[in-house]
């Protein structure tokens, strides 16, 4: 059985954490929102390096599949 003492000093704490978590629910708002906004740059940034690495072997790629398409078209000369 849990003395007055012990019962009072539960509830002043748990009342304490009820008002800790309303002050963080309501005091950063914008919390996600930045750190939406830092991951939308850092897939930009990876997006941007991946295009100037593999820009010169996709543009061989699709010069290639071009070439083998006019090769196709060209029985009419």
């Amino acid at each position: 059985m849990m003395t007055p003492y012990v019962v009072l000093l539960v509830n002043a704490l748990l009342r304490r954490l009820g008002r800790l978590g309303r002050f963080v629910e309501t005091a950063h708002p914008g919390q996600s929102m930045v750190e939406y906004a830092i991951l939308a740059a850092l897939i930009a940034i990876v997006a941007m390096a991946a295009v100037q690495a593999l820009g010169g072997g996709i543009a061989t790629v699709f010069q290639n599949i071009l070439g083998r398409l006019s090769g196709l078209g060209g029985g009419g000369q």
